[in-house]
């Protein structure tokens, strides 16, 4: 007997028992000679949107499969496809339209990308920038980013909801700035309206975050905006509470 839990959007368990490893009782098999460590590779690589399979022997005579879904990191423009790219770098889907509800990520040029296998970028300074990146964006739970853009990785910005530009500067620090902004927002020093850019490049060495408003701001826009002055006359400076953890 073979039983499997999944976590988020797969239900049709029987597709996970149509290949091998996995032995059935029609062909003789014994589940308990099956390679899990095999098993687990093979059920990631099936379902690109599975991110974790685990596999237990359970007694008398049962394999237990626990799955989990792949977080989705952004998509990336290679030619003339979208990649829908996890947090751990898989490669989710690949499609002929720029799919709704995910980061467009600008700046990456892709070396290879097959559907199942982790996509390989051609500049290695850039992939450890953008992991780290989406790993900091995953953890704390951040929403509605509109585009990561890694065109210059050490000017490297993020588009919030469309609406608001954040230059973070230099790969350093993500985590802490991009909580800086977390706090601002559950502060309500920045609003549902606000529109303009939030330089968060310094806040770490600081303190300091300084908004520029922008009603301009947008992802059609967001190359222009990271551009955006933040000198004293058109910016509002906000001290960094960074160590009031924001919800």
């Amino acid at each position: 007997h073979i039983a499997v839990h999944f976590q988020e959007r797969h239900t049709a368990s029987l597709e996970l028992l149509e290949y091998e490893p996995f032995p059935s009782k029609e062909t003789g098999g014994n589940l308990f000679l099956a390679d899990i460590d095999s098993a687990s590779d093979a059920v990631e690589k099936k379902l690109p949107y599975i991110g974790k399979a685990e596999i237990r022997r359970v007694l008398p005579s049962s394999l237990e499969i626990e799955v989990s879904e792949e977080q989705v990191a952004g998509v990336v423009l290679d030619d003339t496809q979208y990649i829908l790219v996890g947090v751990s770098g898989k490669v989710l889907e690949r499609l002929t339209e720029q799919p709704e509800g995910y980061p467009l990520v600008k700046g990456m040029a892709v070396q290879s990308a097959a559907i199942g296998t982790q996509i390989v970028y051609q500049d290695s300074e850039k992939t450890s920038v953008f992991e780290k990146l989406t790993q900091a964006i995953s953890e704390l739970g951040l929403e509605k980013v509109t585009e990561i853009d890694l065109t210059d990785s050490y000017s490297t910005t993020v588009l919030y909801d469309n609406r608001i530009l954040l230059k973070l500067g230099t790969p350093t620090s993500f985590k802490e700035k991009l909580l800086t902004f977390l706090t601002l927002l559950e502060k309500g020093s920045l609003t549902e309206t606000d529109r303009g850019t939030l330089d968060l490049s310094l806040v770490v060495e600081t303190d300091r975050s300084y908004f520029s408003e922008d009603f301009s701001v947008s992802s059609a826009a967001s190359s222009d905006g990271a551009a955006a002055s933040s000198d004293a006359g058109a910016s509002s400076a906000a001290e960094n509470p960074s160590s009031a953890p924001a919800a």
